[in-house]
């Protein structure tokens, strides 16, 4: 689907970083099908996984193993299945002209994208597995964070053809706050006695 070649892929991954609506419009455009959609989100926990081990090696403390990676891989696809289900609703009520298909992609892309991201993830573990994140590994969580988000408000708009990345970025930082905030109330109302 991407390009014949490694180097290309990763080529279109690095300007996926740097440029991600303009990189999810070429992806959206290719017009993968529920198959290949699966396959990038495979690729992504896949690529997640490795990244993870070669932490695993460079720092010990946050090794996963390989129950902890299918637990990973498992959780991706369940979270690729509730995100680009709720993009796809909640930007259609609110004006987007994206199709299902094309926010599917866009959140499938986006997953690609966050994968390459994990070295900062880990690092920001990392640092904190004495217990507390140190003043780096706080930094490099907040950096992991900040770029995750953008990168799902930049692949959404662009799959739904928003104008602003910014208010879709903001839209969807309420959303998770939100969701939080409510699934703190309901976890904490199933462990009061």
């Amino acid at each position: 689907m991407y390009a014949n070649s490694i180097a290309a892929f990763f080529d279109l991954v690095t300007r996926g970083l740097a440029a991600p609506r303009a990189v999810a419009r070429i992806v959206i455009d290719r017009a993968p099908d529920l198959r290949e959609r699966f396959l990038m989100v495979g690729l992504a926990a896949a690529l997640q996984g490795a990244l993870w081990a070669l932490a695993g090696l460079l720092a010990p403390q946050v090794a996963v193993g390989l129950a902890g990676m299918l637990a990973l891989a498992a959780v991706q696809f369940v979270n690729y299945v509730i995100t680009a289900t709720a993009a796809y609703h909640i930007g259609a009520r609110l004006g987007g002209k994206g199709g299902p298909a094309d926010v599917a992609t866009a959140v499938a892309w986006h997953g690609v994208l966050v994968a390459a991201l994990t070295p900062l993830q880990a690092g920001a573990i990392a640092g904190g597995a004495g217990g507390e994140i140190s003043g780096v590994g706080a930094i490099m969580l907040v950096c992991y964070a900040g770029l995750n988000v953008w990168l799902l408000a930049s692949c959404i708009a662009e799959a739904h053809r928003f104008a602003s990345t910014g208010r879709v970025a903001f839209f969807t930082v309420g959303l998770f706050m939100a969701l939080g905030l409510l699934l703190s109330l309901f976890l904490g109302g199933m462990s009061t006695p």
